[in-house]
């Protein structure tokens, strides 16, 4: 029953006052102070049915690849518990005779990730964000009741949040993009009512009143064509806001990987965040977790014999790596960072000769597509890559950069190639450093609402950035993500180089090379440089001939 309240004070933090018992109708936020009266806060009924801390911010995870809950069968963490690590379809009927079956869920721990709670079996029904922290019983987590009968890990990229919020299904009718969060979908102009959801980057929290109040709804990257397709009865959505990742800054790029001496990531655990040559005698790896990056593992020591390629994921055993269940893991190492385009060729003789096969992209089996996968020379133009022995990236693996290979048969001891596949990298922020001038390459003015952007050599000054990133060939600037390095009139030595809208065709991509210098793609034979001379424009960057005697031409690329 609800309490009949007359005055109230509140001592720290803001408050949510409800009327209603569950969180629900309207709430009022009450900030520190005295409230002598009903009228002080702004009601004229004294009945209170349930109140919450209102926390600032949005929701947030610090170790998303790092899974771990622990349920308890009894509210205060207390009775028999269970420790999981992964997606649990029914918490009272567990799929092994090994874990514990539960009559209930009275408390949970989220340790590590974030996850997504149920109310029924198969992950439906009320849906619940957890977070990293503790709920001691059913209403921390925001429950209507006391059911939670699944469990799901939430594995994805958090960064650069973005979702399209239609109101019509089939995404059609009025549509609204949102990237930060949205207290009222009617600030952005959006009615009330939204039937179709596009999720195109991020994790987002949808709820079913303004203010984020009311029904959850997790929302992931992919589409929702009507509001059954997000676990709703009706296509009412009032605010939303994504969960973000803390802990690390968002620009860092971070490579990691964590060992596990069992399958499915049990038993002891080592990490790692650099190459090892050599892996310790006692650790025999049977799992693992790459947290940032991809990974080459080796099957001796310093980085010698059959190597295993693995990216960003979970491998619960030593098959799901591509290895054989006797493998014994000696080394391993970090998957080197790259700016080019993939771009690959194979050859039907020796040094480069015979009949060719140009690939951008991935290739499930050479056969399949028509081609004789009989191979005697590779070259790698761009990109990071892994060919396999065999189709569908099965069989022995090598990993090969920008290099040629004038000889197949000698480098990998087979005449074949089944499949391969370039590396996905994800977006690393960095600065290019310019030792010669002792500046950075920037752009010194807010170019957001300009059409074109000065690009310079300086050291970092307030207003102007110098970190960059690259993105499907363009060269980006953080603070203009929408406009990318290009090359302005006549492509012949001194011509600018400025920021320019993406937008423009044709598109002008780049590559950054092993010696320091950052090529056009475009324009072949012309890499980035600086003009000098005394000129008022002498610290602008240009295009220019690779020339020995200009050092102004080598860059130095410093990953945050």
């Amino acid at each position: 029953r609800p309490l009949q309240v007359a005055s109230a004070t509140v001592t720290a933090g803001l408050w949510l006052l409800y009327p209603k018992p569950f969180f629900e109708d309207t709430p009022y936020i009450l900030e520190p102070g005295e409230y002598p009266t009903l009228e002080a806060w702004g009601t004229s009924g004294p009945s209170v049915g349930s109140l919450k801390p209102m926390r600032l911010g949005c929701p947030s995870v610090e170790k998303p690849g790092e899974p771990k809950a622990v349920v308890y069968e009894a509210p205060g963490f207390q009775g028999q518990s269970w420790e999981v690590s992964g997606d649990i379809y029914n918490l009272q009927q567990p799929e092994d005779s090994q874990s514990p079956q539960l009559t209930s869920v009275g408390s949970l721990r989220i340790l590590g990730g974030c996850w997504v709670g149920y109310e029924k079996e198969g992950f439906r029904g009320h849906q619940y964000l957890l977070e990293e922290g503790e709920y001691a019983d059913w209403s921390h987590w925001g429950g209507y009741d006391e059911l939670l009968t699944s469990l799901r890990v939430i594995r994805t990229d958090f960064g650069d949040p973005a979702v399209v919020l239609f109101e019509d299904m089939d995404f059609q009718g009025h549509r609204v993009e949102v990237s930060s969060a949205l207290p009222d979908v009617e600030l952005a102009q959006h009615g009330p009512s939204t039937q179709a959801i596009h999720v195109l980057s991020g994790v987002w929290v949808a709820y079913e009143r303004v203010g984020f109040s009311g029904e959850q709804y997790i929302l992931e990257k992919g589409v929702y064509r009507n509001c059954d397709d997000w676990g709703s009865g009706n296509c009412a959505l009032g605010s939303l806001q994504p969960v973000v990742q803390v802990g690390e800054s968002d620009l860092h790029f971070v490579t990691k990987i964590q060992l596990f001496s069992g399958p499915n990531f049990l038993g002891d655990h080592i990490s790692f965040e650099d190459d090892q040559a050599s892996l310790p005698a006692s650790f025999h790896p049977q799992s693992c977790r790459v947290h940032g990056g991809s990974w080459v593992l080796f099957e001796d020591k310093n980085f010698e014999a059959d190597q295993h390629i693995v990216s960003e994921g979970e491998f619960p055993t030593l098959t799901a790596m591509g290895c054989l269940a006797s493998t014994v893991l000696g080394s391993l190492r970090k998957v080197p960072l790259h700016f080019s385009e993939p771009s690959l060729s194979l050859f039907g003789l020796e040094c480069f000769e015979g009949k060719e096969i140009e690939l951008t992209g991935e290739v499930r089996s050479l056969q399949a597509e028509g081609f004789n996968n009989h191979v005697l020379s590779v070259r790698v133009k761009g990109g990071v890559w892994v060919v396999c022995e065999h189709s569908d990236f099965r069989g022995r693996q090598w990993l090969v950069g920008s290099c040629e290979i004038t000889n197949w048969l000698t480098y990998s001891g087979t005449q074949r190639v089944g499949s391969l596949y370039p590396i996905k990298q994800r977006r690393a922020y960095f600065r290019l450093w310019n030792a010669a001038l002792g500046g950075f390459l920037s752009v010194p003015d807010h170019v957001e609402d300009m059409k074109a952007g000065r690009v310079v050599v300086s050291e970092p000054r307030a207003g102007g950035s110098c970190i960059w990133y690259y993105e499907d060939g363009l060269l980006k600037n953080q603070m203009a993500p929408t406009m990318s390095l290009q090359v302005i009139g006549p492509p012949s030595p001194g011509s600018k180089v400025v920021l320019w809208a993406e937008s423009r065709l044709p598109r002008q991509t780049w590559s950054i090379n092993e010696l320091g210098h950052i090529c056009s793609q475009m324009f072949e034979g012309q890499i980035l440089d600086v003009k000098g001379g005394r000129g008022y424009d002498r610290d602008h960057v240009v295009l220019w001939e690779p020339t020995k005697d200009r050092l102004s031409q080598i860059w130095t690329v410093h990953v945050l």
